[in-house]
């Protein structure tokens, strides 16, 4: 499977549940009522990306909903004091087919992730936000590129192990950019949609 079909898929469930789950209420919206600024499809050739140097396919639905959450996690940790991870819109994890062409039989392989808003400090930029992301990363040693067909300034990082970390900014910009964790490709028949996702993810190190 093609990461970059992988990519477009991954943006498909953040646009789905846009769509299907977004709040109507202004007063309680993170972004936009109707996502006429998503992160752009991308259309046309892609920059070559890295492949993932020691893939770990998960095991369970458990195991891989554990380290999105730990992505997000330390992620979050290594921001400026007072960042906070907010799904409370409704956009949230979910899992979503990653090989269209699979023609059966049983379920075909998925993968889990969370999309969530980084509501950064007073006083900071949330394009500025998205370049900080973008340092934390590579301060775990990731390949991270900015990526032409999204929303800019963006960042995507990838770890040796498969999964995926991207942030890009919201349109208009005064809204907080958009952080999604991704897995890689597992069996769909170890889906479970019955573990919870945490709809806010504030720091326990900061720092780190």
């Amino acid at each position: 499977m093609k990461t970059n079909i992988r990519t477009f898929t991954a943006i498909s469930v953040t646009a789905a549940l846009l769509v299907a789950c977004g709040p109507t209420d202004s007063k309680n919206t993170l972004g936009p009522a109707t996502p006429t600024g998503a992160t752009a499809i991308p259309r046309g050739p892609m920059e070559p990306i890295p492949t993932a140097k020691t893939p770990k396919i998960p095991r369970s639905q458990q195991e891989v909903q554990e380290t999105v959450l730990l992505y997000l996690q330390k992620t979050v940790d290594g921001l400026p004091p007072g960042t906070v991870l907010d799904s409370s819109d409704a956009r949230g994890g979910g899992n979503l087919a990653c090989d269209d062409n699979y023609m059966g039989p049983g379920p075909g392989p998925t993968e889990y992730s969370v999309a969530t808003h980084v509501i950064a400090p007073a006083g900071m930029k949330p394009t500025d936000m998205v370049m900080k992301v973008g340092d934390v990363w590579r301060g775990w040693g990731l390949t991270v590129l900015q990526r032409t067909g999204f929303e800019e300034p963006n960042q995507f990082g990838y770890p040796d192990d498969g999964y995926r970390v991207q942030i890009a900014a919201a349109y208009p910009p005064k809204y907080p950019p958009l952080l999604t964790v991704i897995s890689p490709c597992f069996p769909g028949d170890l889906v479970r949609n019955d573990i919870p996702v945490p709809k806010k993810i504030e720091q326990t190190q900061p720092g780190r």
